[in-house]
C-alpha cells in the first residue's frame, strides 16, 4: 500500500509542475500598455480621413513576397507582440478601404463608431459566447435591448417579436426563407424540402437571395423572379401573374421576398399593396397555408429613424426635396410592421458597426420555434437548464459571439436618435447635391441613370464623345444595333474605370467611386454598366462632393483626349 501511496504522490507531484515555455505562453495573453490601435494605424498611414486606402497594395510580384513571408509556422512565440502587430499591419493592411474617408464612396460600408469598435473589440477579447447567460453574462441583454428598440421603431409589439443577431444580410435572408418553409411544411425539419415551392424574389433582389436558396436546398430554379419597374420597385402586376400560374400549377409559395431598401437605388417596395396581394391569393385560392412576407430591408431599415421626426419643424435644417424624399422612404419601410419578418445591417450604410452585424426580426415570436428540428432541442452540452436565456435553441449558429448586439447597442446609444437622422439626412442630401452639380454641368456624354432614387447612391453612365449624341437609342430602341451600342459603351467605361484606377484612384488622389457592369438593363435588354458613388462617411460634405464631380469630368476629358 505504501508503494501504491508513493507512487501516486510521486505522480501528483509531477503532474503538478508547469510544463516548459508556459511563460512564453502567458506573455502573449497578458493584458499590457500595448499601442492603441489609431497610433499603430497612423503608422502605416499618415492622413487617414482623407485618403480612401491605406497605401502599400499588392501587386502580382509583392503578393508571393508577402505569401511566402507569413505561410510559415514559427517555432518559438512572438518576444514582442507589439512588433508582430506592426509589422502585419505595415505588411497586410495594405489597400483596406478606410470607411470613414469622405473620399471613399466605393460601396455601402459603414464606418465605425469609437463606442461600438470599443465594445466589439472586448467582446472578441473576451472571447464571450453570446449562446446562453452561462456563457455569456449579462451581455446577452444587449441582443435583446436592441431587439426592443428596433421592434419599437417599427411599431411592432416587442412583447411578441424577437430578433437574432447573425453573419450577415445573407443570413436574415436563409432565416426568414428557412422559417417560412418550415412553417407551411413543419414535416420538412426531420424529411427535408419537399419539391413542389416556389420562393418569390425580386430582378433587383440582392445575389444573396439566391445563395439562399442554394443552401437551403431549395435550388435556385424554384426562384420565381418579380420584375422591376422602372424606379427599381416591384411590379405587382409581374408578381400578381406569376404567383397565380405557380399556385394552378400546384407549387406552394412559403415566402414572398420583397425590397426593403436595394442596394443600387435603396428601393423600397410598397409592401401593403404586397400584403394585399397575398391575401387576395389566399382567399381566391382558398391557400390552407399564408405565405410569409419578408422583407429585405437591411439597408432601408435605417430610414425608420425618421420615427417621431417633425417633418414640418424639421430641427436639422435638410433641404426640402431631400426631406420629402426621406419622408416618402420613411412612409414606406415604416410597413415591415405588417410583415413576418426583416432584416437590418448595421455593417452598412449609417449603421456604423463592425461587420459582420446583422439582425434577423420576427414579428411574431411564436413562429421562430420552427427554426428548431424539433420542439425539444437538446443543449444539454451548454448547461442550458441553468440559463435564463438560450437563443442558440432557434439560431443556425451554435457559435455565437458577443460583439455583435453590443456594438449595436453602443451606436445606438453612442448615435441616439438624432444622430442617425442627420448621419442619414447628409448622405441623401449630398448625393442630390452630386446630382444637381452633374446636371449643371450639361454634359451630353454624362448621364445619370436613377436620376430619381430616394437613397444615398448615383450610378452615372458615361459615353464615348462620337457616340454620345445617340445614348437615347438605350431607352428606346431594342434592335441588334442597340444592343452593340450598349455593348461598346460598356467597354468605353470599363476602360475609362481601369484607366483612373491606374492613373489615380490606386494612389488615392482624390474620391474613390467603384464600376458595376450589370447595373440596370437599356430597353433592349441588355445590361448597362454604370459608375457607382457611394458615400457612407459622416465626414463627407459639399467640399468633397463638389471635388469628386470635377474629378470624374477631369478625368474623363483627359481619357478621351488619349484616346482620340
Amino acid at each position: 500500500m505504501s508503494n501504491k501511496s508513493n507512487n501516486n504522490s510521486s505522480r501528483i507531484s509531477d503532474l503538478s509542475k508547469p510544463i516548459g515555455y508556459l511563460k512564453q505562453v502567458r506573455e502573449q495573453f497578458a493584458i499590457g500598455p500595448m499601442e492603441t490601435i489609431p497610433d499603430l494605424l497612423e503608422e502605416v498611414e499618415d492622413d487617414l480621413q482623407n485618403v480612401a486606402r491605406i497605401s502599400g497594395k499588392y501587386n502580382k510580384d509583392t503578393y508571393s513576397q508577402l505569401l511566402e513571408k507569413y505561410a510559415t509556422f514559427p517555432v518559438d512565440s512572438s518576444s514582442d507582440p507589439t512588433a508582430l502587430v506592426r509589422d502585419i499591419l505595415k505588411d497586410l493592411f495594405g489597400g483596406v478601404p478606410l470607411w470613414r474617408s469622405p473620399n471613399l464612396q466605393y460601396n455601402v460600408g459603414a464606418a465605425v463608431n469609437r463606442v461600438s469598435s470599443a465594445l466589439y473589440s472586448l467582446a472578441l477579447d473576451l472571447n464571450i459566447f453570446n449562446i446562453n447567460d452561462g456563457l455569456s453574462g449579462n451581455t446577452i441583454i444587449a441582443e435583446h435591448a436592441v431587439t426592443r428598440i428596433l421592434s419599437e421603431l417599427a411599431d411592432v409589439d416587442h412583447k411578441n417579436s424577437c430578433g437574432f443577431f447573425t453573419f450577415g444580410g445573407t443570413a436574415t435572408n436563409l432565416y426568414a426563407i428557412k422559417l417560412a418553409v418550415a412553417k407551411i411544411f413543419p414535416q420538412s425539419r426531420k424529411d427535408g424540402i419537399p419539391h413542389n415551392i416556389k420562393i418569390a424574389i425580386t430582378e433587383d433582389s440582392h445575389f444573396s437571395h439566391l445563395n439562399a436558396l442554394n443552401w437551403l436546398g431549395v435550388g435556385v430554379g424554384n426562384a420565381l423572379v418579380i420584375k422591376a419597374n422602372m424606379d427599381r420597385t416591384s411590379n405587382l402586376q409581374d408578381a400578381e401573374e406569376k404567383l397565380r400560374m405557380a399556385i394552378k400549377a400546384g407549387y406552394k409559395i412559403p415566402v414572398i421576398v420583397v425590397n426593403g431598401g436595394t442596394t443600387y437605388d435603396n428601393a423600397i417596395d410598397d409592401i401593403n399593396e404586397f400584403i394585399l396581394l397575398r391575401d387576395n391569393l389566399v382567399k381566391t385560392y382558398k391557400l390552407d397555408y399564408i405565405p410569409q412576407i419578408h422583407v429585405d430591408s437591411v439597408i432601408g431599415w435605417a430610414w425608420l429613424m425618421f420615427k417621431d421626426y417633425d417633418f414640418e419643424k424639421n430641427i436639422l435644417g435638410i433641404e426640402s426635396n431631400t426631406l420629402d424624399l426621406l419622408k416618402r422612404q420613411y412612409d414606406k419601410i415604416r410597413k415591415v410592421n405588417r410583415a413576418d419578418s426583416w432584416g437590418i445591417d448595421f455593417h452598412k450604410g449609417v449603421g456604423s458597426c463592425p461587420i459582420p452585424c446583422s439582425l434577423v426580426m420576427i414579428n411574431k415570436a411564436e413562429t421562430a420555434t420552427f427554426l428548431s428540428y424539433n420542439e425539444k432541442v437538446d443543449t444539454h452540452q451548454l448547461a442550458r437548464e441553468f440559463s435564463e436565456f438560450s437563443p442558440v435553441d432557434y439560431t443556425l449558429e451554435t457559435s455565437r459571439p458577443a460583439g455583435a448586439a453590443l456594438a449595436a447597442l453602443g451606436a445606438i446609444r453612442a448615435l441616439g436618435k438624432t444622430g442617425y437622422q442627420a448621419h442619414l439626412g447628409n448622405l441623401v442630401q449630398l448625393n442630390q447635391l452630386l446630382r444637381q452639380l452633374l446636371l449643371q454641368n450639361k454634359r451630353n456624354d454624362v448621364d445619370i441613370l436613377n436620376k430619381n432614387s430616394p437613397g444615398y447612391v448615383t450610378m452615372i453612365r458615361i459615353y464615348p464623345p462620337d457616340l454620345a449624341q445617340m445614348k437615347d437609342i438605350e431607352t428606346s430602341e431594342s434592335d441588334e444595333n442597340a444592343v452593340e451600342y450598349t455593348e461598346k459603351v460598356n467597354v468605353y467605361m470599363k476602360s475609362f474605370f481601369k484607366f483612373d484606377t491606374e492613373h489615380r484612384m490606386k494612389y488615392s488622389k482624390g474620391v474613390e467611386f467603384s464600376y458595376s457592369s450589370k447595373y440596370v438593363p437599356a430597353f433592349s435588354g441588355a445590361k448597362m454598366g454604370a459608375l457607382k458613388f457611394y458615400p457612407t462617411s459622416p465626414y463627407i460634405n459639399a467640399e468633397y462632393i463638389r471635388e469628386a464631380v470635377e474629378i470624374l469630368l477631369r478625368q474623363k476629358d483627359t481619357f478621351d483626349s488619349a484616346n482620340r
